[in-house]
């Protein structure tokens, strides 16, 4: 095989960065199996992992990086030799996604081969247990809070959570729901990685970006409350859209997500989306935004200072976009808007 070739899509490969808490940060890297194994156990879960042959005192192609946040741990992973992994069962939710070769992944019952395009996601209470992690597959691994998913289910559902999110074991990453999940998971590594994102600056946006990471695996692939997160129902009433309307009146310059705004509404976040198309014709969160960029013209309008200091006062972290957005929505940019007002 190729390896240069079908190593297309490689994992960010972060070289010992420690500048900041939030980073990335290099663990180990072409090292002893042992020392791997106590860096890869201490920041995941106490495993019992083994070679499945004999390895070298030195592993030239083993690879450990990992971020823990407030929500989630994510990392990079790649042991550069035929291993078993066993944590058993791992009180956490938690998804491998595979970015080259192949992991034999099991959880309770279940069994599949991870490959790339096919992640594994593991419940907290079942087995889990990875008979076979091939010598040159790696692997990016996202351990969530249990307590952290199941409230943001909650939230989408307008009702406590009676039993553990069962979710299905193979996730396809290829599909429309799977590969924008994805994108939110490369999006999270990518701020962690550069130490001048908003992820080292503010702790709303590290947050957020936790939130859509556990909000978008809730939302994209099957488990034993989809049916019902996906029924439908009827929409919310006006008054309980008014209760979204005044939240997000009151703080559009918070990082909302549905479950947030479900929660405020006391109905389900699929009842808060059917009541804002049918009461306003759009979704709540094309009312967030434009509810931000009127403050941000009022602010522009007021010279009360830069563009770029207006738009991340009013939730926008990227400069390019908020600018688009300004001129669809006022027919000019926010540098005409602010060099008029001057």
């Amino acid at each position: 095989m190729d390896h240069t070739a079908a190593k297309t899509d490689p994992a960010p490969r972060v070289e010992g960065d420690d500048s900041g808490r939030w980073s990335l940060r290099q663990l180990c890297r072409a090292t002893g199996f042992e020392v791997f194994r106590e860096n890869l156990n201490s920041v995941f879960y106490p495993a019992k992992v083994e070679v499945r042959e004999h390895a070298a005192p030195v592993l030239p192609s083993s690879h450990l990086s990992a971020a823990e946040l407030k929500h989630l741990t994510v990392g990079y992973v790649c042991f550069g030799t035929e291993t078993s992994v066993d944590p058993g069962a791992l009180g956490a939710y938690h998804v491998n996604i595979p970015t080259f070769g192949a992991i034999e992944s099991h959880c309770g019952p279940r069994g599949m081969i991870a490959t790339p395009g096919h992640a594994a996601v593991f419940t907290p209470s079942e087995h889990t247990y990875l008979p076979r992690w091939a010598a040159d597959a790696e692997q990016i691994c996202v351990k969530i809070s249990t307590r952290a998913l199941e409230a943001e289910l909650e939230g989408l559902l307008g009702h406590p959570v009676g039993t553990s999110v069962g979710f299905d074991l193979d996730f396809s990453l290829t599909s429309g729901a799977g590969r924008s999940w994805l994108s939110t998971v490369k999006l999270l590594l990518s701020e962690l990685a550069d130490p001048e994102s908003l992820v080292h600056r503010s702790e709303r946006h590290r947050e957020h970006l936790e939130s859509m990471v556990v909000d978008g695996l809730v939302l994209a692939h099957l488990h034993n409350y989809s049916a019902e997160l996906y029924e439908p129902r009827p929409p919310a009433r006006p008054r309980t859209i008014k209760r979204v309307l005044d939240v997000l009146d009151a703080e559009p310059e918070r990082s909302w997500s549905l479950a947030d705004l479900a929660r405020h509404a006391g109905v389900s976040g699929r009842r808060v989306q059917q009541g804002f198309q049918e009461h306003l014709g759009m979704t709540p969160m094309t009312y967030l935004r434009r509810v931000r960029l009127e403050r941000a013209r009022q602010d522009l309008r007021a010279s009360s200072g830069s563009v770029s200091d207006i738009a991340n006062r009013w939730g926008f972290s990227n400069l390019g976009r908020f600018s688009r957005a300004y001129r669809e929505q006022f027919g000019e940019t926010p540098s005409a808007t602010l060099r008029n007002a001057r």
